[in-house]
């Protein structure tokens, strides 16, 4: 047998040597599982969570995120659940929701995972799990403030009100693919809340109150007056995406005026020089001093406990996170400390994060949010009908219908302190 050459056992070598440092290059890229995580979150929004959160996250922890959004992510979840394949975290805005999977034994509690000392307990309150016991089941991902009616910065305090009369001045578009009709409830929600406080709007939220109550029928009369329900000029809104209403505001001349609508439109509104005013200002009936704000968020719960859906949730809330999801104009956090820091500089926000921050400031859970799946899917087709129709009557029937077959929502209330 001929001996191998010295430069052919030195090309050997070299080939070795190569294969074990691919190795060892392999071995410190390789991922450390992975964890599946459901959220609403798509389109622009979608690219900065991927770019602000999962990515980092999976930089950090060599843990791949597979990521599912959807504009029906209740329906998804529900159907996940029905097939016992859940995903391991999912984001939801509904508290109620939620509240009700904890109940059933399908979260997991987060208690030893995240800390609460900045987060007030409007954002993170203790429910009751499966064995009556009280846990905390979700972390704030995003918040944002509600109760504002977006206008431009030409129109003055004086003459706002004046505006907000007439139905015509309004910016309305109801459409939001599978969850058509949550402007409108936002609409009522608020009236409500502005008109007999916070107690009142809370027994409501968790059923605990009557649709025939002659306070709810104040709201729903209030919104269709100053909105004009029930008339020809309602078929648009019927038919526009709520994130395209402002757009008749942009126009020249302008179609619209005015928007009751959330902080997350803010980016429209500031490119066309305009500004909001809180809705206690023109809604009728309504204290402009009492600083009640409807608020609204994303919250992230665990189905699955693994190690990876445990980093995943405290990644979530810890304040870097919240600090650099929150400033890209996807939403506020609300973490009192970065709500305190992160927005200098953009006087829209700042303002904002002040009242979400605000101790003075009483923050009330979006109601249909808070409330169980079934009571939020008829409270949002009641409140197209009654826009398309302007019949009062049939909707608040067929509401408290629901209402009576159905367990109060788990949440005891739904109103607190920033």
């Amino acid at each position: 047998m001929r001996r191998p050459r010295t430069r052919t056992l030195g090309v050997l070598g070299v080939c070795l040597a190569l294969l074990a440092g691919l190795a060892v290059a392999v071995n410190a890229y390789r991922w450390n599982g992975s964890v599946t995580l459901l959220a609403n979150w798509t389109g622009d929004n979608e690219k900065n969570f991927t770019a602000q959160v999962i990515s980092r996250f999976e930089k950090k922890y060599r843990i791949h995120v597979i990521y599912q959004g959807s504009s029906a992510e209740s329906q998804v979840l529900a159907a996940d659940l029905e097939t016992g394949t859940p995903p391991d975290v999912a984001v939801l805005p509904g508290p109620g929701e939620l509240a009700d999977y904890a109940y059933g034994g399908h979260l997991q509690p987060l208690d030893s995972l995240v800390g609460t000392k900045d987060f007030s307990t409007t954002w993170m309150p203790k429910v009751t799990g499966p064995h009556r016991t009280t846990h905390i089941y979700w972390v704030p991902v995003k918040a944002d403030l509600k109760s504002m009616v977006w206008h431009p910065a030409t129109l003055s305090s004086g003459r706002l009100a004046a505006a907000a009369a007439k139905p015509d001045a309004w910016c309305l578009g109801m459409g939001s693919g599978a969850t058509s009709g949550w402007p409108g409830t936002d609409w009522l929600e608020d009236i409500l809340l502005q008109q007999a406080g916070s107690k009142v709007y809370s027994q409501w939220a968790t059923g605990n109150l009557n649709w025939s109550d002659q306070r709810v029928q104040r709201a729903w009369t209030t919104w269709g007056a100053l909105v004009g329900a029930g008339t020809p000029h309602i078929s648009k809104a019927l038919t526009t995406d709520y994130d395209k209403a402002s757009g008749g505001a942009a126009k020249r001349p302008a179609t619209c005026r005015l928007e009751h609508q959330a902080s997350f439109v803010r980016d429209s509104w500031q490119k066309v020089h305009g500004t909001y005013a809180p809705s206690a200002a023109v809604i009728p009936e309504a204290d402009p001093n009492a600083n009640r704000w409807e608020v609204s968020g994303d919250l992230a719960a665990m189905l699955r406990d693994t190690r990876q859906a445990s980093l995943l949730i405290r990644y979530l809330a810890s304040d870097t996170v919240q600090r650099a999801w929150n400033t890209t104009k996807s939403g506020f956090s609300a973490n009192k400390k970065v709500l305190r820091e992160a927005y200098k500089g953009d006087q829209t926000a700042e303002r904002i994060a002040t009242t979400l921050s605000d101790p003075s400031a009483e923050l009330c859970w979006d109601a249909s949010d808070a409330m169980p799946p079934a009571m939020r899917d008829a409270f949002t087709l009641a409140a197209l009908r009654f826009l398309a129709t302007g019949d009062l009557k049939t909707q608040l029937a067929v509401l408290e219908t629901v209402r009576a077959r159905r367990d109060p929502a788990r949440l005891t209330s739904v109103c607190g302190h920033g």
